[in-house]
């Protein structure tokens, strides 16, 4: 059975934050190094040269794990987008979709009261593709009472999907989430090495 809107979430929500954690953990272990990595030639090196040869290789282990971080949180983000959105497809397939247009523009044209005259033929005549073009109409008008009473008399199964289509993050989100590079900046090596006075 497919994952409903809530699942898709909550499975991003667990798994997405932790190639940003990851990142932030191998950040700390390499802000914590003191000493450049062993070379034949260290005890030779003056301590300025130790400490830009220290703030080279941190910056290169930092590039590493910001590169790899990037690759797993976009890949999260790519896959969450995509299952959402065929998520989200299906929904509006199934509770927007009319394939007849004369049905969808009466409704659209329709006063509420003629919307509700139209429901309730649509409900005698069992002509589901009329419920739905009122649902439409209805729904775009905000008629709390019509799209109840579409749930009611034609589409009970439509109000589960209705309520999970409420709950489709907001588009700046999914925006934000996709800008991979204000959520995981390139490290600044000078914010990597030691305070003065450490050494």
């Amino acid at each position: 059975m497919a994952k409903t809107i809530q699942e898709i979430i909550e499975e991003f929500s667990s798994k997405g934050p932790q190639p940003i954690n990851d990142y932030h953990a191998r950040l700390d272990e390499i802000r914590a190094t003191r000493q450049p990595g062993d070379g034949a030639y260290l005890d030779r090196l003056t301590d300025e040269q130790r400490m830009s040869l220290l703030r080279d290789q941190k910056a290169e282990q930092a590039s590493k794990a910001h590169e790899k971080a990037y690759k797993a949180y976009t890949e999260e983000v790519e896959s969450y987008h995509s299952t959402l959105a065929k998520r989200v497809d299906h929904i509006k397939g199934e509770l927007f979709k009319v394939e007849d247009a004369g049905a969808l523009s009466r409704a659209a044209t329709a006063t509420d009261a003629e919307l509700g005259a139209m429901l309730e033929i649509a409900a005698q005549a069992g002509n589901a593709e009329l419920g739905r073009a009122v649902f439409v109409a209805a729904e775009q008008r905000g008629l709390g009472n019509l799209m109840h009473d579409y749930f009611e008399k034609i589409n009970p199964e439509g109000r589960e999907l209705y309520q999970e289509w409420g709950q489709v993050p907001p588009q700046a989100i999914q925006e934000r989430q996709k800008n991979v590079d204000a959520i995981l900046p390139v490290p600044d090596p000078d914010a990597l090495m030691p305070m003065a006075g450490v050494w």
